[in-house]
């Protein structure tokens, strides 16, 4: 913001104004009764030859007497015209002031009232301006919140309702006599159960890790062993799909503090969405690299596929908990929508970080970052 445009500026610079017109117009007029009236009492005293009568006579109707009163006369209506004048402009800066403090003040009743999304619009660049800008933002990100608050109770009533739906058939079928009560439909039932439980627990640790309460138990870990692992405990399905996985790791990667279980998750989440979403015969390349950023040693970790890739405008959201770029929520082409979540507050809560890159037609490419001790 312009120095020019702060509100501390402009009073500074009003009170200034009218201090400076008050005294400037003071002065003035004190100056021009000094060169009338006064002038004009010397000039009569100097005539010294009236007679002391006549000088009593005279003494009601002396310049003296004339000049205190216009000095008082034109001191008086200096005074009230400026008094005016300030109440005036004060009058005017006040409301100027207070109008979108009003507008803002309405806006917040209605945010109070669960209104959210509501801006206001105030053309200013001082003070006022950044809060209405500051304001604006923050309801815009109440109203972001919201409507994510409502899709989370929407996608987990979602994702609850189909294993609770199928045991419930499976249940209501067993009790009528129409499904058999037999080991095959148990088992599919415990499927269920266990996906339910997963869930429920994939919840449970993301709400954790996103207020820092959840646990890690931290050790040496080799990451290049870990990944190695991965590859080849993933091995099946590269070759399902005639995958061609390149693996390209640093020897010069120390042992790093992690989590060993949570590390492990975050790899095969991605690692699993590299295969879902990667086309038959396509490439994928998992490297690692000692690095240093800032002064400090870092441990780089990408999975790059050639798969369709992901569009922009569903890139920022990939991380957000159960959403889905391919919307139809198809379980053929999409998990839960929890595992990237999950992926990053993992990675975050050990310190490192998370990002990923894409283009449409050329594949995506997922880093992480481990500091290095």
């Amino acid at each position: 913001m312009n120095k020019y445009n702060s509100m501390v500026f402009r009073l500074t610079g009003i009170i200034f104004l009218l201090f400076a017109a008050t005294i400037g117009t003071l002065l003035f007029l004190v100056n021009y009764q000094m060169d009338t009236h006064f002038s004009n009492y010397l000039y009569t005293h100097a005539m010294g030859g009236m007679p002391m009568g006549m000088h009593g006579m005279m003494m009601h109707n002396s310049p003296e007497n004339i000049y205190l009163s216009s000095v008082h006369q034109s001191l008086f209506w200096v005074g009230s015209v400026m008094i005016c004048i300030s109440v005036f402009v004060s009058w005017l800066f006040v409301r100027s002031f207070v109008k979108p403090l009003r507008k803002l003040t309405d806006a917040v009743h209605d945010i109070a009232e669960g209104s959210f999304g509501q801006t206001v619009r105030v053309d200013r660049n001082d003070e006022v301006g950044m809060l209405a800008d500051t304001f604006n933002d923050m309801s815009r990100k109440l109203e972001y919140n919201d409507t994510m608050r409502r899709q989370l109770f929407a996608s987990i009533a979602h994702e609850l309702r189909t294993p609770l739906a199928i045991m419930q058939g499976n249940l209501e079928g067993m009790i009528d006599d129409v499904i058999p009560a037999d080991k095959e439909h148990f088992l599919s039932m415990e499927d269920e159960i266990l996906r339910l439980n997963r869930l429920v627990q994939d919840l449970r640790d993301l709400s954790l890790a996103e207020v820092n309460e959840l646990v890690l138990h931290k050790s040496d870990v080799d990451l290049n062993l870990l990944l190695t692992r991965a590859a080849g405990m993933l091995q099946p399905l590269f070759d399902e799909k005639n995958l061609h996985v390149t693996v390209h790791l640093d020897d010069a990667v120390p042992l790093l503090q992690l989590d060993k279980d949570r590390t492990n998750q975050v790899i095969y989440n991605i690692l699993n969405n590299a295969i879902r979403y990667t086309p038959e015969a396509a490439d994928i390349t998992i490297t690692t690299c000692l690095e240093e950023a800032a002064g400090k040693r870092q441990v780089r970790l990408q999975i790059a596929d050639t798969g369709p890739g992901i569009e922009k405008e569903d890139l920022e959201h990939i991380f957000e908990c159960f959403y889905r770029a391919e919307k139809s929520r198809n379980r053929k082409s999409g998990g839960s929508g929890i595992g990237l979540a999950l992926a990053r507050q993992f990675v975050l809560s050990q310190g490192g970080t998370i990002q990923a890159a894409s283009e449409v037609g050329k594949g995506t490419v997922f880093t992480i970052t481990f500091p290095a001790a």
